[in-house]
């Protein structure tokens, strides 16, 4: 098993918890004693509220296996597409777009599927089309493409939220080596994760409707390298 390097280890973290649930349970806890001590049937209202912030922060430990002809899923959540496409920002070639659906109950960290070099970084706006968008893809909010090269073929991944919901943030620069597993970027409150791989390199993707996990769930395997 590779060990995970985590790029936040000098903050303080809850195990299983993203380091920013720290404040947050510490402060939550705190406001239900006072309130417990002063008015006791109203204390349930602000554990209630600190439990659903720290759902929403969760970022358990996991181990990815070492393989480097295995893709494994970048993201927690239900596979509900996977087709065909052009693309032309960084793969410049078509590619088999794996389309993942990550609810708000989900862990919200995205994981590299692959060990590689990061190569590709941009942030879009709903305004700014990437190409291969679906009718209605344009309504949604922020859009991170993260580009690896992993030797035998590049991927890109494309994390997009909701109009409603918090941008998603790159926990990568260009230029990092990454392991397959590695925390990759964040992205809260629900989001799609498309993973673009070139067509003709992998076999074995999963069935539309399978819960996969990221760094955990192979999603496929290198035919060609």
């Amino acid at each position: 098993m590779a060990p995970e390097s985590d790029p936040y280890e000098f903050r303080v973290r809850l195990p299983g918890f993203d380091p920013a649930a720290t404040p947050v349970v510490g402060v939550g806890l705190g406001l239900t004693g006072l309130i417990l001590g002063l008015r006791p049937r109203f204390a349930a209202l602000p554990l209630l509220l600190t439990a659903a912030a720290a759902l929403m922060l969760r970022d358990p430990e996991r181990q990815t296996p070492i393989a480097s002809d295995v893709l494994y899923a970048p993201a927690d959540g239900v596979v509900n597409a996977h087709e065909e496409t052009y693309e032309h920002l960084f793969l410049h070639t078509d590619a088999i777009r794996l389309t993942i659906a990550v609810s708000p109950l989900d862990v919200p960290v995205q994981r590299s599927p692959i060990s590689g070099r990061v190569s590709f970084l941009q942030e879009v706006t709903a305004s700014q089309r990437i190409g291969w968008v679906q009718r209605g893809d344009e309504e949604r909010g922020a859009c991170l493409l993260i580009g690896i090269d992993a030797g035998w073929a590049p991927v890109l991944l494309a994390i997009s939220t909701g109009a409603v919901a918090w941008a998603p943030q790159a926990r990568v620069a260009i230029g990092d080596q990454i392991a397959a597993g590695a925390r990759i970027a964040v992205a809260r409150f629900g989001a799609r994760v498309d993973l673009l791989v070139p067509c003709d390199l992998i076999a074995g993707l999963p069935q539309i409707g399978d819960h996969v996990q990221a760094g955990l769930t192979q999603i496929g395997n290198v035919v060609m390298r």
